[in-house]
């Protein structure tokens, strides 16, 4: 089950037509899209040394503690979520328009 967020991107890009294994699909392959864009923009906010101290973060392969981590070394981080999901929407919006104008 999407979450608020997946729903109303879903919805934003007329994808909550289409069959939930498809709804499914999309919505894998956009969160992973969506989490390397964020990741690349928030590492580009990191010292060096910072970034060192991810990596061992990111070995842990633990969300919370990733999440954590952002929250507590790159400011904003909650404004550059926002920002980042927000270009991500309009630039998947142009995408299906142009898909669906073809």
């Amino acid at each position: 089950m999407p979450t608020q967020l997946q729903q109303n991107i879903l919805q934003e890009l007329g994808i909550d037509q289409m069959p939930m294994e498809r709804q499914e699909e999309m919505l894998t392959a956009m969160t992973e899209i969506l989490l390397k864009r964020l990741t690349s923009r928030v590492l580009g906010e990191l010292s060096e040394a910072k970034r060192q101290e991810f990596e061992a973060v990111c070995a842990a392969r633990e969300e919370e503690k990733v999440t954590k981590f952002f929250s507590e070394n790159v400011p904003r981080y909650e404004e550059i979520i926002q920002e980042e999901i927000a270009k991500f929407k309009q630039d998947m919006k142009s995408t299906v328009d142009t898909l669906l104008a073809a």
